[in-house]
């Protein structure tokens, strides 16, 4: 729709050039320019949401554990663990603390 609108506004904008004081020409030119407008206007949608799922496999046993907050050590929830740009961001709802989550190596 966008190629529509540029095509449109660049036709409008060739007979407001090539008006030589014809009016007719001019009004078409202007209606075109606004037709263009109207289009572009009208194209602009918000790109969809998109929801992202990762699931992890787990070898051997693991426990279910309260995770705390590092800065005041609240109790936090899923709500408060966030996935961004490949990084676990936890953001503390009680004292607003964001940090990164770090898993410590195993050796």
């Amino acid at each position: 729709m966008y190629a529509l609108a540029g095509f449109v506004g660049l036709v409008g904008f060739v007979f407001l050039a090539g008006s030589q004081g014809q009016v007719h020409k001019v009004i078409i030119g202007i209606v075109m320019l606004g037709g263009a407008v109207a289009i572009g206007w009208l194209t602009k949608a918000k790109a969809p949401e998109r929801t992202i799922v990762q699931k992890v496999d787990l070898t051997g046993d693991i426990e279910k554990e309260q995770l705390k907050c590092q800065s005041c050590g609240a109790p936090l929830d899923e709500k408060s663990v966030s996935l961004q740009e490949g990084a676990i961001l936890v953001k503390c709802p009680y004292c607003g603390t964001s940090y990164h989550l770090e898993e410590a190596p195993k050796w």
